[in-house]
């Protein structure tokens, strides 16, 4: 080594390099980022959502499944309709996430250059690149940005589509079993892996002016391998500063109860002052995160692939500056047709926009119904008498359970159609009687336990708790309803119970045979109005309960209840979204959940 040759400087970890490099971008392009995200985050809700909803419903009404949810809306996608609805909706929604994508990256740029690009300057930009878009690689790029982004769920996705949630239900029943959890497990490392390929490819597409999308997958694969511990000690960085920044306000926190006296109480406007200020930051947060994540892959991408193959002043507007009238005149003129075409979505968006905002508030209940998910599972095993005897002592208001139809057309409390997971036998409920059935142990968190009839149940929960009976099917059945309904008869419980099912029509025949039961009809996907369906209240699946979904229940007058929640944040958000309830495996932690919200806050006068 040549003696006048000094060593290169070891780079640290934690020299948070990539952060400042991130703050300096930040320095130029954070009033536009934010401005952007904002009026764009505002248009999606009030605009873009409600208009693809009206497309969407449109075309149910046209093919007839003016009520589809379930099973019936993956008829639809599959018929004709669906398929022009996908056709119609799918570019559409393609080009309003590429353009806020391409808006983001053109400001991240800049202000790498230390420049403040200009919001319209750059919207023209993106707007002017959208018919290059228009070959076949279009397939990939509406693929990767409708849901292999969303899919990743990594909380920078666009204002459109933020993210795809696979039901809770779906995902549930699959971790309950090893080869389920590896499967599920696979599933999401496969979409992790394709987005790290694809990291690239939007960035390639906006600055190097090229419209070939699987060119920029080629290239931002390479690109990727290029750079990944450059990733990788950027997501480090960021997950250190966040736990900083969550230690500092745990710290301010602390120090401002330490200063209270002891004796007195904390203040109501203190508690709601603080919550108002949470809820400013969680809201920031949603603002800053994409812009963030934007900035992070557009400086990578000009390090590692250089600045020669950035190409973004070939149409002559300067997108620092906003040019003059006579400038900006030309520009609009060659690009007429498209913007005239945006500009005539938004104004039909419009008044669906304005009414859109004003439905999405909720209102906690007075009365919030807790519903014990095949009862208490940490008392017992799921749907038998270890676990309804739990729920009653966790403070449920309902047992929720599940039954099936015998070999011998009884019905027997269980959920699964085939033993394999609760007691290691592969036989399937209709291929046994019930006195078979009961013979098999079941066997589930260290509990043992054995399939009751419904008869059992219904004698056992009588005077003690009241009952949501799901009525499940195998395609086995026989005289189903009448049998149903009669046992109810016999044991006097009509109102004792309430009845629901995921299959529509059963719920119908139900309350055709007993008007005066109570049905509900379980919703796992839909995107119709709710006063489209015929039933008494809705049990909605978690990841399909938002707030446009509980203001149309509330226009339809009828419960709503959301299931499963496990987790009492998402309890305490559901109850102050204004549902009538949950189903739930955590019961008690509910009940406490909800008991604490409504717990009024001491004051020194309260505790004297």
């Amino acid at each position: 080594m040549n003696a006048m040759t000094k060593p290169k400087k070891k780079s640290r970890l934690f020299s948070f390099r990539t952060t400042r490099d991130i703050l300096q971008v930040w320095k130029h392009a954070h009033r536009p980022f934010l401005l952007f995200e904002l009026a764009y985050k505002l248009m999606t809700v009030g605009l873009f959502i409600p208009l693809l909803s009206v497309i969407f419903n449109k075309m149910l009404d046209l093919g007839g499944f003016n009520a589809a949810a379930n099973h019936d809306l993956l008829r639809f996608v599959f018929s004709r309709y669906g398929l022009l609805s996908l056709i119609l909706m799918a570019p559409v929604a393609m080009m309003l996430i590429y353009t806020e994508f391409a808006v983001l990256i053109y400001i991240a740029y800049y202000g790498m250059q230390g420049k403040k690009a200009r919001i319209r300057a750059v919207l023209l930009k993106a707007l002017s690149r959208l018919p290059g878009l228009w070959r076949i690689g279009i397939f990939g790029l509406s693929l990767y940005l409708l849901l292999l982004v969303p899919l990743l769920d990594a909380g920078f996705g666009p204002s459109l589509l933020p993210n795809v949630t696979i039901p809770n239900f779906i995902t549930g029943e699959l971790l309950k079993t090893g080869f389920g959890t590896v499967m599920f497990l696979l599933f999401f490392l496969i979409v992790l892996v394709l987005n790290c390929l694809c990291i690239y490819a939007l960035p390639i597409l906006v600055l190097e002016n090229t419209n070939r999308f699987w060119y920029a997958v080629w290239k931002s694969s390479r690109l990727f391998w290029k750079s990944k511990w450059s990733i990788v000690r950027a997501v480090l960085e960021w997950v250190l500063v966040f736990v900083l920044a969550v230690i500092v306000f745990l710290l301010v926190l602390t120090a401002l109860l330490w200063l209270l006296p002891e004796d007195t109480g904390i203040p109501p406007a203190a508690v709601t002052t603080l919550g108002v200020i949470i809820s400013i930051g969680v809201y920031a947060l949603t603002l800053v995160m994409t812009p963030l994540f934007i900035t992070l892959i557009t400086r990578l991408y000009v390090k590692y692939s250089g600045k020669d193959a950035i190409s973004i002043e070939t149409d002559g507007l300067n997108a620092t500056v906003w040019e003059s009238r006579e400038t900006r005149r030309g520009f609009i003129q060659s690009h007429r047709p498209k913007l005239a075409t945006f500009g005539l979505l938004a104004l039909i968006a419009i008044g669906w926009g304005v009414s859109a905002l004003l439905t999405d508030v909720g209102e906690a209940k007075d009365e919030f119904i807790i519903m014990a998910h095949r009862g208490d599972v940490q008392s017992g095993v799921e749907n038998t008498l270890g676990a309804f005897a739990g729920a009653i002592e966790a403070g449920a208001d309902y047992i929720e359970l599940d039954i099936l139809q015998t070999k011998d057309h009884k019905l027997a409390v269980i959920h699964d159609e085939n033993l394999k997971r609760l007691s290691g036998k592969n036989v399937n409920v209709f291929d046994l009687t019930l006195n078979e059935l009961q013979k098999i142990p079941l066997r589930q968190g260290g509990f043992e336990g054995h399939v009751s009839s419904l008869d059992e149940v219904l004698e056992f929960a009588k005077g003690r708790i009241r009952l949501n009976i799901e009525l499940k099917t195998h395609g086995h059945e026989y005289n189903y309803v009448p049998l149903f309904v009669d046992t109810v008869r016999r044991h006097k419980a009509e109102n004792d119970i309430v009845v629901q099912s995921l299959e529509y029509d059963l719920i119908q025949q139900v309350k055709a045979a007993a008007p005066d039961l109570k049905v509900g009809y379980v919703i796992y996907a839909t995107f119709a109005q709710l006063s489209r369906f015929e039933a008494d209240f809705f049990v909605v699946e978690e990841a399909f309960a938002r707030p446009r979904l509980v203001a149309s229940a509330k226009l339809a007058g009828k419960p709503l209840y959301v299931w499963t929640v496990n987790d009492p944040e998402r309890v305490e958000h559901f109850y102050t979204l204004g549902v009538d309830g949950i189903i739930t495996d955590i019961s008690a932690d509910a009940r406490d959940t909800i008991e604490l919200l409504n717990e009024p806050i001491l004051t020194a006068d309260h505790k004297q």
